[in-house]
């Protein structure tokens, strides 16, 4: 028994040996494998080292290009409401765009109709209080542009009748006024709003500048005694409220993240942030791979963005409002925040984001008489896009359907902002004088030089190299463009 154990223990390590060595032999063999992102060389099913960083640098840089798409609407805010800070607003202190919104202010498809007031709150602060007089149109946001609340129109609580609102930090649970507010509960720190006085004609500016002015904010600790608003004319002024671009996109979308609380929703994008650098409560300290990283996201990101926005993949009869026209809805989703019952409609959230700014209820409900509507164009009748190069005209038919007035402004599309030219306006419309022709339609020419005939004021002067779009705005909408009994004309090119 002992020689059968003594044999045993001699023998086994000899015949594990032989068992084991072709074994070793294909594991410690390397292994090629072809990628994307070039060969892979792993040994015994393993990446190597240098294949890993490989892996982890397309990782960072797919979850990089998603997170710059996911974070459109926060960063953009966010942009806006930094250099609105920077212009003085603040507690006490707003914007407001007295002469409309100029060419040289970069600023996400403003128009040049309406007087604008705007400003934007930090709740980390405590509750804010807004005062607002009967006769103001807009809505508040969060930071990731969804509404908070309609300010006027038939979808406010006060019904445009002006009204007290109390805006309340996240998850406030401070005391509270023994008077009645329409109180709105804010999932951001940050907040930012914007109101139009909107006239029929340019007679109505001088009293709609005093309206603004009697508009009023505080804070709820200041409600005893409210400080004096100071009210920051942009008459004249540069700005660019623009998104930041390159690596400084995901610098400032730290600071937004960090400003404000995470939310349930967002937790899964936040995770990826976080594989970044960026997460809520953290410095953002990335290496000089992971800025190379960032940056070379920021520039995909933007071309995808502009992919999104000027093809988007929505079925034609979702995306034009019209059987065979170029005409394109701008938004789409039934829904302001962009979610239908199943998912994040994630691509319709980027090409609004990427092309506009803001939102409300009254973008998404039908509402004959009241509110505003808009379409947009991006390409001639022969599928051409629209650029400075050569002329347009778009015929406007007969009884344009806007109780209150109409206009059609034109972007550069690579701001997104009003287009710059020597003729210091982007828009034709109700309130700039276009004038009808007989039978009550209006042409309206785009290009570089006024054609022969055309009264200036029915003109748009475009530049050479740069491609535009354009927006018809439509204040108190009316029924017929509803149901489509009316509809513009395509963009034709004038030869």
């Amino acid at each position: 028994m002992r020689a059968c154990l003594k044999t045993k223990t001699i023998l086994s390590p000899a015949l594990c040996a032989v068992l084991s060595f072709p074994l070793i032999a294909s594991v410690s063999q390397a292994e090629l494998r072809e990628s994307s992102v070039g060969p892979l060389e792993y040994i015994g099913g393993y990446p190597t080292a240098e294949s890993a960083q490989k892996l982890y640098d397309e990782l960072d840089l797919q979850r990089a290009v998603e997170a710059y798409l996911w974070a459109l609407p926060m960063a953009s805010y966010g942009a806006m409401a930094e250099a609105k800070q920077k212009l003085g607003v603040g507690d006490h202190a707003v914007t407001v765009v007295d002469k409309s919104a100029e060419s040289q202010q970069l600023i996400l498809t403003a128009n040049q109709d309406t007087i604008y007031m705007s400003g934007t709150f930090d709740l980390s602060k405590g509750p804010m209080v807004v005062d607002i007089p009967a006769g103001l149109l807009g809505t508040m946001n969060n930071i990731w542009q969804q509404p908070l609340v309609d300010l006027g129109g038939p979808f406010s609580p006060e019904q445009n009748k002006g009204g007290r609102f109390l805006i309340l930090p996240p998850n406030y649970d401070g005391p509270m006024p023994a008077i009645a507010y329409h109180v709105v509960k804010s999932d951001s720190n940050t907040v930012i709003y914007y109101l139009r006085a909107i006239p029929q004609s340019e007679d109505d500016l001088p009293r709609l500048k005093k309206l603004v002015r009697s508009f009023k904010q505080y804070r709820l600790s200041e409600a005893q005694n409210p400080p004096e608003m100071t009210f920051i004319s942009m008459t004249g002024k540069k700005a660019d409220f623009l998104t930041n671009e390159g690596f400084e996109y995901f610098e400032a979308l730290s600071r937004y993240i960090n400003a404000n609380p995470p939310r349930p929703q967002d937790m899964a994008m936040l995770g990826l942030l976080e594989t970044l650098g960026i997460a809520h409560g953290r410095e953002f300290n990335p290496d000089k791979r992971m800025k190379r990283i960032l940056t070379e996201a920021a520039k995909k990101g933007r071309a995808m963005a502009e992919v999104i926005a000027w093809h988007p993949r929505v079925p034609e009869a979702d995306l034009h409002p019209y059987k065979g026209s170029p005409w394109k809805k701008i938004f789409i989703s039934e829904d302001p925040t962009f979610h239908t019952p199943d998912y994040l409609a994630i691509d319709q959230r980027t090409r609004y984001g990427f092309e506009a700014i803001g939102t409300s209820k009254s973008m998404t409900v039908a509402a004959p008489g009241q509110g505003s509507q808009y379409v947009g164009v991006y390409q001639d009748n022969k599928g051409n896009w629209l650029t400075g190069d050569h002329t347009f005209t778009i015929r406007l038919p007969k009884d344009i359907p806007a109780a209150n007035f109409w206009s059609l402004s034109v972007y550069d599309n690579h701001s997104r902002s009003l287009i710059q030219n020597e003729q210091g306006r982007a828009t034709a419309g109700t309130v700039h004088g276009a004038v009808p022709n007989e039978d009550g339609s209006v042409d309206l020419y785009y290009g570089p030089i006024c054609p022969e005939g055309v009264p200036e004021a029915n003109w748009i002067q475009t530049k050479p190299g740069v491609g535009f779009f354009v927006y018809l705005r439509l204040y108190g909408p009316l029924e017929s463009f509803f149901d489509k009994t009316w509809r513009p004309g395509d963009p034709k090119l004038v030869k």
